[in-house]
């Protein structure tokens, strides 16, 4: 890729091939967290790291740090702050060929999780494809419900990682003063409208909305969805902490739902039960105080 600056350290840039630097970058992650590290090497190492974020490639590097199950979650994580770094503050520099390449490293680092990685490489991931979605989605990035609704269907770690996106997405859209999400507004209000709420008061709730850009996969919306999970998970017990830990995070998404959804979608999905009987009918604290 390019678009970025190359990296330098004292003036030189990272040289060699893909694999050597991709080597260079795990040497300098190691001599960083090495405690037996002089404090002078452990400076050079942070500073190389810290500007190998900047190198033109540092996208499809930090992905093969990042995908790559047997390197050490440190590295893994290392390679996830480089996309993150690339998303965040040289965006505007990509062009929509590079855009479509970064999507697509997202896309297959959510596809590739697995319950042996570690929860904070996993919400790492979701909040890499949060940081993407405010830039891109409903623009050039229209599929994005389709991939989240696969995801759904594929186990309860894709259902975390879905949960995770869809209350930030809320957040920042509608109840945070999120900078990223400001600068797309109305474009990310409207496509959150189009994807959270059933297609059926859609066209009773906006029966004159000019028909945009299709961003929206299936006629449920997120709600029902939501509402159709805590269903099927209340039991008196827990079937297992995931359930647990999922069902948790669908009370969240829907608290930050409920701050901007309409009224409609939430009587015709039977919301307000839904969540009371999840509150009445577990002992669970944590459950009880969801924010």
């Amino acid at each position: 890729m390019n678009g970025a600056s190359a990296h330098t350290t004292n003036g030189n840039s990272i040289p060699g091939s893909a694999d050597s630097e991709l080597s260079q970058l795990r040497n300098a992650l190691d001599t960083a967290y090495d405690p037996q590290t002089s404090t002078e090497l452990r400076q050079q190492a942070t500073a190389f790291l810290e500007g190998a974020k900047r190198h033109p490639e540092a996208p499809t590097y930090g992905f093969e740090l990042a995908i790559q199950k047997s390197n050490p979650p440190t590295l893994r994580h290392y390679g996830l702050s480089m996309l993150e770094f690339s998303i965040k503050y040289v965006w505007e520099d990509y062009d929509l060929q590079q855009v479509d390449s970064i999507t697509h490293l997202v896309i297959q680092l959510a596809r590739g999780l697995s319950p042996q990685d570690p929860s904070f490489l996993r919400n790492k991931i979701a909040q890499l494809w949060t940081e993407l979605a405010k830039r891109s989605w409903g623009d050039g990035w229209l599929d994005m419900d389709k991939h989240l609704v696969e995801f759904w269907e594929t186990s309860l770690d894709h259902r975390a990682l879905v949960l995770y996106i869809l209350e930030a997405l809320s957040e920042d859209v509608f109840i945070h003063e999120d900078a990223a999400a400001g600068l797309r507004g109305q474009e990310l209000a409207s496509a959150c409208v189009d994807i959270f709420v059933p297609q059926a008061v859609l066209q009773e709730h906006f029966p004159k909305r000019e028909t945009g850009l299709q961003v929206r996969y299936g006629d449920q919306g997120w709600i029902t969805r939501l509402c159709e999970f805590l269903g099927q998970s209340l039991s008196p017990s827990w079937p297992n902490d995931q359930i647990r830990y999922c069902t948790t995070r669908a009370l969240s998404a829907l608290r930050a739902a409920m701050a901007w959804v309409m009224p409609k979608a939430i009587a015709t999905t039977h919301c307000v039960e839904y969540v009371c009987k999840a509150l009445e009918s577990q002992p669970d604290v944590e459950l009880k105080t969801v924010k």
